[in-house]
């Protein structure tokens, strides 16, 4: 589970949740994730999985992976409560590969001003970085501003390759050294 970030996937519903008092609120789901495409929405509070309560003390991060995550075409069935229906509502959702971004933003922050924000270096950081050029590049970008503020870290071999992207050839990014080496 700590290195799903790293890896840029995991297999699941898609949402991203928090546990409000007792209860699994649904924070959002996914874009292209199963729960998107099955109507699950922000705000939903999930009551039941796979017909059992999941409401309580009980309820806890770990009790949500437990359930919600799984493998890839396996199906579970979450009740939703939904503000302003009067019936709990049904999802069978049938768990796909869920990717995790590295990038969070890539916009035009100015006429010729790209901006890029990036929150980890995980093995899909640089075909997103790659992608994300491209489209601002295409809108007329001249300049960058990449934006590592709360960078996590991850993988070293990506940091370089994404600093390469910025340096000369034969320029030096960076080196170890050792008592013994």
């Amino acid at each position: 589970r700590m290195e799903e970030p790293l890896r840029g996937t995991f297999e699941g519903i898609g949402i991203t949740f928090q546990i409000f008092k007792d209860t699994i609120l649904v924070i959002a789901p996914i874009p292209g994730g199963p729960s998107e495409k099955l109507g699950i929405m922000a705000g939903d509070k999930i009551i039941r999985i796979n017909g059992v309560s999941a409401t309580g003390s009980a309820v806890d991060n770990n009790y949500v992976f437990q359930r919600l995550r799984g493998d890839k075409g396996t199906e579970v069935v979450v009740t939703v409560y939904r503000n302003g229906r009067k019936k709990p509502i049904d999802y069978t959702l049938t768990r796909d590969r869920i990717p995790i971004n590295s990038i969070d933003a890539s916009f035009m922050a100015a006429a010729r001003v790209g901006y890029i924000k990036l929150n980890r270096f995980s093995r899909t950081t640089m075909d997103e970085f790659r992608k994300s050029i491209g489209e601002l590049k295409d809108a007329g970008m001249q300049d960058l501003v990449l934006d590592l503020r709360g960078n996590s870290g991850g993988y070293l071999d990506v940091a370089v390759d994404l600093s390469d992207e910025f340096l000369g050839p034969g320029k030096l990014v960076l080196y170890t050294e050792g008592a013994s080496s």
